[in-house]
């Protein structure tokens, strides 16, 4: 999915955000907006916007020389959703439809995202789950769980600390043998960490790994090579949040992407209201055709490497 003109604002935004919450300097705060506002004006749109967001964020963590601004933020949105996970549980297992429930609960759940909502507070989310929750679930459960039982190897892509606890009783219902888990190899925003993974008590009883990269969604050429050896051997791909719907839209892979539509340009791409719960199926877009023999081929990566060195020598 390329960038938008529509997703310049959000760029402003999330900087500003981050920069607040760092410190309560506004000469830094400036500096930093009019550092985007500058990135922005040569911002190349064949790339999907976790590209620029992660230039913006590594410029916040460079500027400010803070390795992970959101650590404290990850650690009571785990507390948080810790709290809060027995009650879901027992909602959830209770249900006419526990696997309804179970979807609906994850992606409701991706709300916990301070990316797109930079002033959310702890101690709204109780009530902004419920809200979330409560929207009608596109897409079909059925297929998703044939796929996940079919699949040999079934990658979950997952999204942010907090969320990660709630996809627990997701992951519960899948095939746990040949299922394995992915977080970040390093901050990106409030994206799961392996020790979000951990805190989430996942750790234990199912595989994690990262994909050693520090951007939101999943850039592959910027995901380490192992991981992308691991991204193609996968036949089915569970990916979670607008970020890895952005990043692997059209994707040459089977991929179930489970987001909450959070902003007017993902729902113009999908047809569906902000707000929505989505499961949407990506399918090969080459019926028939072999495996890739690597997570890059089939996968777009936006520009090429003559491309994407003018814009590393213009950072």
């Amino acid at each position: 999915m390329n960038t938008s003109l529509d997703c310049i604002p959000c760029f402003v935004k999330q900087s500003l955000n981050a920069a607040r919450m760092m410190t309560g300097d506004a000469g830094f705060q400036e500096r930093i907006v009019r550092q985007v506002l500058r990135r922005a004006a040569r911002l190349n749109l064949a790339q999907p916007p976790p590209v620029a967001a992660r230039w913006i964020h590594r410029q916040v963590r460079r500027s400010a020389g803070r390795a992970d601004p959101y650590l404290e933020v990850k650690r009571e949105s785990n507390r948080l959703a810790r709290a809060l996970l027995p009650a879901w549980r027992k909602r959830v297992g209770a249900s006419a439809n526990p696997r309804l429930a179970a979807v609906k609960l994850a992606i409701a759940a991706n709300l916990i995202d301070y990316g797109a909502k930079g002033d959310l507070k702890a101690e709204d989310i109780p009530a902004a789950l419920e809200d979330s929750y409560a929207a009608p679930l596109e897409g079909n459960v059925e297929e998703f769980f044939e796929a996940a039982a079919r699949a040999r190897d079934l990658l979950f892509l997952a999204d942010n600390a907090g969320e990660l606890v709630f996809d627990r009783l997701l992951l519960e219902l899948l095939p746990r043998e040949k299922t394995t888990v992915v977080v970040k190899g390093g901050p990106a925003i409030n994206d799961a960490l392996a020790a979000d993974a951990r805190a989430a008590g996942l750790t234990r009883w199912i595989e994690v790994v990262d994909n050693g990269s520090d951007a939101t969604g999943t850039l592959l050429e910027s995901c380490s090579a192992a991981f992308r050896r691991r991204f193609a051997r996968a036949d089915l791909i569970l990916a979670k949040g607008q970020a890895n719907f952005e990043s692997l839209d059209g994707c040459n892979k089977d991929i179930f992407f489970l987001l909450k539509v959070k902003c007017p340009v993902v729902a113009r791409h999908l047809g569906r209201p902000v707000g929505s719960l989505v499961l949407q199926r990506n399918v090969p877009t080459v019926k028939g055709a072999r495996r890739p023999r690597t997570a890059r081929e089939g996968c777009g990566e936006g520009p090429n490497r003559k491309t994407r060195q003018r814009e590393r020598n213009r950072s």
